[in-house]
């Protein structure tokens, strides 16, 4: 019922808002009402034609692929919905503009009185066609009639009745401001919708791999409770969701929040807008990104950054045992302070002739030691506490020292950490690991260098250089603008433990909250 309300009540919002500019533009003009009716009359006409066709569609596909089609509905709802959010942040004040213009015009007389209909109707076709999309679409993620129905009158009532009060000069909010938090409520909205619609594509044959759920929340938010249908409808929660629904729920939100952050940017550089995508289409082209190359920390703190990261990496081996080990990881993290950054981050990996399972979770705490640039060299601490899902996996505390210097446009990193499995099932001494990474600053969106990586096994069995992991490759580094990093290496093995060679990609959206 809320997603309904907040959908329904943006878009009737806009609808009063275009019909109310319209209405203030031509105040005194005779005849203008029953041109501005006729218009709305039209646009809810063919939004009726719409929701007429989706159904016909539907019943027209019934056994020839429900479930196909009901993923696609879904994702054009996504699709139509996510395109809204990006057109009006871009077009919101140039749309106001030129409708006040349209209304102007037609009460000068140098435009004709039917033009009010075209802009009523057109701009009352698009809103209510978006509305008929996304009801379909709840219908089909299972959502009760009565409850939707109550939503979009709630929405409805609600959206006429702030443009109302807009109009008329009762409401003192930030237009700017409502339509701000209406778009983060609607991405989200988007991302539900899109991982719905992967849940059709798994019950239609596809992403065999994928479909295994990663955890069971179930004990803290049923999805048979009021709380877990309301975050269900508003964020697209599950409590049993599957890798592959995470994968379409994180790329969406990635997707969307990167491409406000590129519109928004001051410079678009397509020669970085197409790094970034060749890095990622590799990455998805291959059968899959190995903790053999792990992500080297930062121990500079940014206050108040909310921070989205996917980090991945793969083995290439002759040896099946060690050939296309992967590890994924999906990171938010937040800068509490000008010291601190606490992070949550979930970790699947996949083992050879095995499906991805989600293996970890890990609560990791980044600590500065010093102000930065205060002395030679900038240093904090990682410390982590990760909590193993698999059958028998040990918990394990992890702790990091980490190092950073610039030097001219050369900027250098260590990591040295030691990891010590805990619980009934840990084994061992602690496992410790060394990790360098130097590069030269070209520019914001193209820094090279090198990696090197080495894990050295656990303290108390001492193994030889040769049952160690050691690897050296190239890496770059970089910007695609001023929200979206990234970084890719291919490391080669040189010991005998180590794979013949492991890739691994950083993709990271930073934003400030405050």
């Amino acid at each position: 019922m809320l997603s309904t309300a907040i959908v329904v009540f943006r878009e009737a919002l806009e609808m009063a808002m275009i019909i109310g500019i319209i209405l203030a533009a031509t105040r005194g003009l005779s005849g203008r009402m029953l041109w501005i009716a006729g218009g709305f009359a039209g646009g809810i006409a063919g939004a009726g034609l719409v929701a007429f066709f989706t159904e016909t569609i539907s019943s027209l596909a019934s056994g020839l692929g429900q479930e196909l089609l009901n993923a696609f509905i879904l994702f054009a709802a996504s699709l139509v919905i996510g395109w809204t959010v990006l057109w009006m942040r871009k077009h919101f004040r140039s749309m106001t503009s030129h409708i006040k213009k349209v209304g102007h015009d037609v009460a000068q007389g140098t435009m004709p009185l039917y033009s009010l209909s075209l802009v009523i109707g057109l701009a009352v076709l698009r809103e209510a066609s978006e509305i008929v999309l996304f009801i379909y679409g709840m219908i089909l993620s299972g959502q009760g009639v009565l409850s939707i129905a109550a939503g979009s009158l709630a929405g409805a009532l609600s959206g006429v009745t702030v443009g109302a009060m807009i109009y008329f000069g009762l409401l003192k909010m930030s237009t700017q401001y409502m339509f701000k938090v209406t778009n983060i409520l609607l991405i989200l909205l988007v991302a539900g919708l899109s991982a719905q619609g992967a849940v059709f594509l798994s019950a239609a044959g596809y992403f065999e791999g994928y479909s295994l759920p990663m955890w069971d929340s179930s004990w803290l938010i049923s999805d048979a409770g009021i709380a877990g249908k309301v975050l269900h409808g508003l964020i697209g929660y599950s409590a049993h969701p599957t890798l592959i629904q995470g994968i379409f729920y994180v790329a969406t939100l990635t997707g969307l929040f990167g491409i406000i952050a590129w519109m928004e940017s001051d410079r678009k550089p397509a020669r970085a807008v197409m790094t970034g995508a060749v890095l990622l289409g590799c990455l998805l082209v291959s059968p899959g990104p190995a903790r053999a190359a792990d992500k080297i920390y930062s121990p500079i703190v940014h206050e108040g950054e909310l921070e989205l990261e996917y980090s991945g990496s793969r083995t290439f081996d002759g040896q099946h045992d060690k050939n296309n080990i992967q590890s994924h990881e999906v990171e938010v993290a937040y800068g509490v302070n000008s010291r601190w950054k606490t992070e949550l981050t979930g970790e699947f990996e996949k083992e050879p002739d095995e499906s991805f399972v989600m293996s970890n979770m890990l609560w990791e705490n980044v600590v500065q030691f010093s102000e930065q640039g205060e002395y030679w060299l900038d240093a904090g601490a990682l410390v982590s506490y990760v909590h193993g899902f698999a059958s028998h996996a040990p918990d394990a505390i992890e702790a990091k020292l980490l190092l950073e210097k610039e030097w001219g446009r050369f900027l250098h990193r260590a990591n040295i950490g030691i990891e010590q499995e805990i619980g009934p099932n840990a084994g061992g001494g602690p496992d410790r690991s060394v990790n360098w990474s130097s590069r030269y600053r070209h520019d914001m969106h193209f820094e090279p260098g090198f990696e090197i990586q080495s894990g050295f096994g656990k303290a108390n069995e001492n193994p030889g250089f040769n049952e160690q992991e050691h690897y050296i490759g190239p890496a770059v580094y970089g910007a695609i603008n001023r929200n979206i990093k990234y970084e890719a290496a291919y490391l080669a093995g040189i010991s005998d433990a180590a794979a013949d060679g492991a890739g691994r990609l950083l993709l990271e959206y930073e934003t400030p909250l405050n």
